[in-house]
């Protein structure tokens, strides 16, 4: 290499590091003089992690949604049973499709109508995370983080100065009122109504049977217990609204109802995903059985097990599936 070409490729080394000083001194992003902003980029910028962190519904994003679901809906399809042991006394598993049939008939119902049963829904509280909970609730955020520091005493006295054993720091508060008050009990069952009930009955019920009129027609029973909750003091008031309705049906608002919908979830009798709604539905009556108050409408079947999922499909993936070829 000769002395001038030697001369001129270091004199254009140092006017592109002149370039990038100039460029940074005079921008108002702040960064620092040996910062080359055109090469920044997040660390798994372009991944499928990096996607679901940023919220981004890319194909490889779609097809691990899918994917997962398709899991999901195919794992559902199956129970283990214990068929026996082995010699060390351990238990033998046995995988094997579901018989939504066998399960339903040993479910007991009410034996006043003799319609067969087609589902049984679980009306469970759903669970909320700690973050929903966080979310819900009413909290005062200290100014200040409070340092409560523990000092144990020393032998033979009740209170006294000695070392700190443990330390905590409280950021904010919320009071036992607030905290319940805030705190809404989710069920799986969503009904629609035209008038403002003093109770809902969705969220009383522990189950819900489903049974088959005729193919555009259900007969819907909502199970109650006759009992009260001890840590909920409202159902001694539902209880006796219940009587009431017992009596006079026509003077509690408690069964003015039109339309209930639900999605599937763990339900006796439908896959998962499923989403059924029933309109126009009709008071029929009220019976005691077992322990329960079985509030018993007629409705109309609109919605019957539609998969939610459907608009989710990636049909490319499930031709792969389908054919065993490499995902």
């Amino acid at each position: 290499m000769s002395v001038g070409s030697w001369i001129n490729r270091k004199i254009a080394m140092f006017s592109l590091a002149m370039g990038n000083v100039e460029k940074n001194a005079f921008s108002q992003g702040g960064d620092v003089l040996s910062t080359d902003s055109s090469q920044e980029q997040r660390y798994r910028q372009g991944t499928v992690a990096d996607d679901l962190k940023q919220g981004k519904i890319t194909q490889e994003v779609e097809n691990l949604r899918w994917r997962m679901y398709k899991v999901l809906q195919e794992v559902d399809d199956y129970v283990s049973v214990q068929v026996g042991r082995d010699e060390d006394g351990m238990p033998i598993m046995e995988t094997r499709r579901k018989d939504s049939s066998k399960d339903l008939s040993k479910v007991k119902t009410e034996p006043s109508d003799k319609y067969p049963l087609e589902m049984v829904v679980d009306n469970s509280v759903i669970v909320s995370s700690g973050n929903e909970v966080m979310d819900n609730s009413t909290i005062s955020l200290f100014d200040k983080v409070v340092i409560n520091e523990y000092v144990a005493p020393k032998d033979g006295e009740a209170e006294a100065d000695g070392t700190v054993n443990d330390t905590t720091a409280t950021h904010g508060q919320i009071s036992g009122v607030d905290y319940f008050a805030s705190q809404k009990n989710e069920r799986p069952l969503f009904i629609e109504r035209n008038t403002i009930s003093q109770f809902e009955i969705e969220g009383y019920t522990e189950k819900l049977h489903i049974s088959k009129i005729d193919d555009t027609t259900r007969l819907l029973e909502f199970y109650v217990s006759k009992y009260p909750d001890e840590l909920k003091r409202t159902t001694r008031l539902f209880i006796s609204e219940v009587k009431k309705a017992i009596l006079n049906p026509r003077q509690s608002s408690l069964l003015d109802i039109d339309n209930l919908n639900f999605i599937s979830s763990k339900t006796l009798g439908a896959s998962d995903f499923l989403e059924f709604k029933y309109k126009d539905l009709k008071y029929d009556k009220i019976v005691e059985f077992q322990g329960w108050y079985v509030i018993k409408f007629i409705g109309v079947v609109e919605v019957n097990g539609v998969s939610i999922l459907e608009s989710l499909r990636v049909k490319d993936l499930d031709e792969k599936y389908k054919n065993k070829e490499k995902k």
